[in-house]
């Protein structure tokens, strides 16, 4: 460990006593290395997790390069392999693994095992909630983020203690008419998923468990909408001990 390196976040209470060597032993599976993604994968880097698994088997294309993590010159390199170099380059003490393919049927639970928590950083609902269905039945802790032009939305689920996004959702996510990305919201909700893995990590307590935040910059504000678990939900209603509840939204703005 670089104690200098990590001085300044070492200042913070939650990170004293140990918490710096609790992220150098943990590892963390970001899926999607593209808006979303470029920020957390930064921020978790420069804390100093120790390890980062990033999963996507696109290419970069000059849609891509609104994330910072794919420069003009990474046009036509996996995502996976440019965002590897970039993160080595900012912080070489810490592991890169690259997987150059798609979080599928056949692979989710090979790859998800191998992490302590689980990032996904894609528009995709199929994805979404297979990794969720994968996450609940290894026991896996999940944080699920996803923008549609100005508004981002983002939730950490811990099986056995939260809802999963089945409970919310229902079995399947529903589409939406546009997956557009700007940079700044992107960023907003990275950086709060990020956050929300450190305090995992580090022990402390998660503000965003169990609650779905939605990011407005079109209005300025922010929704937190409890999750509310359903007993009879596919995924999670027989792996927990939660009582039969019918949704209970708590709305906060900011």
């Amino acid at each position: 460990m670089n104690s200098e390196r990590y001085s300044r976040q070492g200042m913070v209470p939650e990170f004293g006593n140990g918490g710096q060597d609790m992220l150098e032993d943990a590892s963390v599976l970001v899926i999607g290395a593209s808006s979303i993604g470029t920020t957390l994968m930064y921020n978790l880097a420069s804390a100093g997790v120790g390890t980062l698994g990033i999963a996507d088997h696109n290419i970069v294309g000059p849609s891509n390069l609104n994330a910072h993590i794919h420069f003009e010159e990474d046009l036509g390199t996996l995502k996976v392999i440019s965002a590897t170099r970039k993160l080595k380059a900012y912080n070489s003490l810490i592991n890169i693994i690259p997987h150059a393919t798609a979080i599928n049927k056949d692979n989710a639970y090979e790859i998800i095992s191998q992490y302590d928590i689980v990032i996904l950083a894609v528009n995709n609902p199929q994805t979404a909630m297979l990794v969720n269905e994968a996450c609940v039945e290894l026991g896996k802790p999940f944080v699920f983020g996803k923008t549609n032009g100005f508004i981002g939305t983002t939730a950490f689920i811990l099986p056995g203690e939260t809802p999963c996004l089945a409970c919310f959702y229902g079995e399947e996510i529903p589409p939406e008419d546009n997956y557009g990305s700007v940079s700044g919201v992107s960023s907003t909700i990275g950086s709060l998923m990020s956050s929300s893995v450190l305090q995992y990590l580090l022990g402390a307590e998660v503000a965003m468990k169990g609650k779905l935040f939605i990011y407005n910059c079109e209005d300025a504000t922010i929704e937190k909408i409890d999750l509310t678990h359903r007993h009879d939900c596919a995924i999670c209603g027989q792996k927990s001990d939660f009582e039969d509840e019918t949704f209970d939204f708590d709305e906060e703005e900011a």
